[in-house]
């Protein structure tokens, strides 16, 4: 296979270090072989730099195969499970809310006239206060939707590639912002360029030309940068690239970062390079969990995942209590002792939820989509747990929360 070679910035050439896992190549019985056979010649499943000659390479260690091996088959179950499942949300959300969300037949009849060939929203959200004065700005990177079978497979995907300097990050967050296209792996290498000048179409350089131009209107506003799921990996990305493109003007006015069952996106390399920029000498980057949240707990971190989290583990049990820790308990979600408390949980949880409305005011009352996600819970509580509900409900009700005011 080719490899692909780029040059530092003392003029050197160098090789770019990446590993792609490809799910859709290759059966059971290649699976098998790169399992427990001669696993370091079969390629089907990935394509990486770290090759010798005899077909094996960095990569081709017991454990790795290990994970090469669970990241194609949770990608295969999602592929098939994700579009039926899809689908089905979305015909029980749109059939319970029907006349909720449209206010009444009249409104449901006139929605159906205006939006019914209306595209998804865009990814990311600016939101600033329009007077002048305004203090401050607010980038919110939108996550994953219920049922998103993409996005839960960006999740579970074990691909990588490593940034000089900095380390290993996830690379389907970096094709997310828009900076890299793993069917050429030489374009990761063209947008992460601090001097690169094209394709300023990517989600990562429109949000930064708009974050500037709204700095330059408002001379003493600050920014926060928020997102849920994919989206708060996508918000401590933001800040990763400006670091790397020497953008330090903007990271000056940077306040906080917030994000909200968040994934894992880079190496321990990464870990220690942002925590220098943004753990010292005072936090920037809070990190909530909720309780069996499982995407905070993806892509695994243990002796032989190579994920790691930082920033400051602001978790949430089921009843909204914070902790501030290092790391949420059961960090990588599967494990006997944690299975029927999980379930436990969620049955609580699906009680809570036709309680609530009555303990606190209407306002938190739960629709009939929130409660079918409830019940989805008792089979698999580490996805239902993932719902932003909690999280808004974290931040109104939880009990010794980080006020913003106190940065």
């Amino acid at each position: 296979m080719a490899k692909y070679e780029t040059k530092n910035e003392e003029g050197e050439t160098c090789e770019a270090k990446y590993l792609i896992v490809k799910a859709e190549m290759g059966g059971i019985l290649d699976l098998l072989k790169l399992l427990v056979l001669n696993g370091g010649r079969v390629h089907e499943f990935v394509e990486s730099s770290e090759v010798d000659g005899d077909g094996g390479g960095e990569w081709d260690s017991g454990g790795h195969r290990w994970v090469i091996v669970v990241s194609v088959i949770m990608r295969r179950i999602i592929g098939i499970l994700g579009k039926p499942m899809e689908g089905t949300g979305m015909v029980i959300e749109f059939l319970l809310n029907l006349l909720d969300l449209n206010g009444g037949i009249y409104g449901l009849f006139l929605n159906l006239i205006k939006d019914y060939q209306k595209k998804r929203s865009t990814q990311v959200f600016i939101l600033s206060d329009k007077p002048k004065d305004a203090t401050l700005v607010l980038i919110s990177f939108r996550g994953t939707e219920p049922f998103d079978a993409d996005d839960w497979s960006t999740d579970v995907d074990y691909s990588w590639y490593e940034i000089p300097k900095l380390g290993k990050v996830h690379m389907g967050f970096l094709e997310a912002l828009g900076l890299g296209n793993r069917a050429q792996i030489s374009t990761f290498q063209n947008y992460l360029q601090p001097k690169n000048q094209a394709n300023k179409d990517t989600a990562y350089y429109a949000v930064k030309s708009k974050l500037e131009s709204l700095l330059h209107d408002h001379k003493d506003a600050k920014f926060v940068v928020t997102g849920h799921s994919l989206g708060g990996a996508l918000a401590i990305l933001f800040p990763v690239v400006l670091l790397l493109h020497d953008e330090h003007e903007l990271m000056k006015r940077l306040l906080a970062i917030y994000t909200f069952g968040q994934p894992r996106v880079g190496d321990e390399n990464l870990v220690s390079f942002m925590k220098a920029q943004l753990c010292e000498p005072m936090p920037r980057y809070f990190r909530a969990v909720y309780c069996n949240d499982i995407v905070p707990r993806l892509p695994y971190d243990d002796s032989t995942f190579l994920y790691k989290h930082f920033g400051l583990c602001l978790y949430y049990n089921s009843l909204y209590s914070e902790q501030n820790v290092e790391e949420e308990p059961n960090r990588n979600y599967f494990g006997l002792r944690y299975l029927i408390p999980e379930h436990l949980n969620a049955v609580w949880e699906l009680i809570r939820c036709l309680m609530i409305s009555h303990v606190y005011g209407p306002e938190y009352e739960e629709g009939w989509f929130s409660i079918f996600i409830r019940v989805f819970g008792l089979f698999m509580p580490g996805v239902s747990a993932h719902s932003p509900r909690d999280y808004v409900n974290c931040v109104r009700l939880g009990r010794g929360r980080i006020q913003m005011d106190s940065i």
